[in-house]
């Protein structure tokens, strides 16, 4: 080869390289060391600008191990496992930032959101289905605490201004046993398939504890109370009407 097919040759891969840097250019921006404002040092760096970025395994260039998109809607970060299938997945979605865990079978298996002022953390069964969730209730800061079976509703545990409440729960999502506390009283709560209370056992009287069991009807058939001078039971009948009462006579 001569000297002047060298030089051809040199001339052309030198346009093919330009041409290539042409079209790296829009993504890479190389920022030489220099200083601040206030005369520190800083370190190069290069910013690579693209809605796509896929770092792979070192010894596997076809296996993908870390995914990061974005688009119109927010950000998406996905880290993979073994089997190419996302473990890790945090992303932003229209301003609601979540993370999440997957298992082997790429089924959720946790979730982290903020939506709006209420964090929520979920923990996940069989069938993405719900079995643990924890909430704090917007503006009040209250906590909320959900025990499920399957996505179905068990267990209710919530904070109030005032104090504290505990429910069991139905496959319908209503309480058939509640336990409600305050600054001044505490309540138990038995209610019925139709949500009237069956039974109340409360400490909110001015001598001690309240016990009352209720008809169908939602009247009050029974009650066991505390009086200044004893105990007192009040018998209705099925209109709420005292029907027999039992209380000590007070000393002369």
């Amino acid at each position: 080869m001569n000297v002047e097919s060298e030089i051809t040759e040199l001339k052309q891969e030198v346009a093919r390289l330009r041409q290539e840097m042409d079209q790296y250019r829009p993504f890479l921006n190389y920022q030489p060391a220099y200083e601040d404002d206030d005369g520190k040092p800083c370190s190069a760096y290069l910013t690579i600008r693209c809605t796509s970025f896929q770092l792979f395994h070192p010894s596997d260039q076809c296996r993908s191990q870390v995914n990061i998109m974005c688009g119109e809607d927010g950000a998406f970060v996905s880290v993979m496992g073994k089997d190419q299938k996302s473990r890790i997945v945090m992303e932003v979605d229209k301003g609601v930032p979540e993370l999440s865990l997957f298992g082997d079978d790429n089924q959720y298996r946790a979730s982290l959101r903020m939506d709006g002022k209420e964090p929520t953390f979920e923990l996940y069964g069989r069938e993405n289905k719900v079995g643990l969730q924890l909430k704090v209730l917007g503006d009040e800061g209250c906590g909320q605490v959900g025990v499920c079976e399957a996505g179905k509703p068990r267990a209710a545990m919530k904070a109030t201004e005032f104090g504290g409440i505990i429910s069991a729960v139905h496959d319908d999502g209503h309480a058939r046993i509640t336990m409600a506390s305050t600054v001044d009283n505490g309540e138990l709560l038995a209610l019925t398939p139709d949500m009237k209370v069956g039974v109340k056992i409360a400490a909110n009287s001015l001598d001690g504890g309240l016990i009352t069991v209720n008809g169908q009807h939602g009247h009050a058939g029974v009650i066991i109370s505390h009086v200044p001078i004893g105990g007192l039971v009040v018998v209705n009948d099925s209109h709420g009407k005292i029907a027999a009462s039992l209380s000590p006579i007070a000393e002369e």
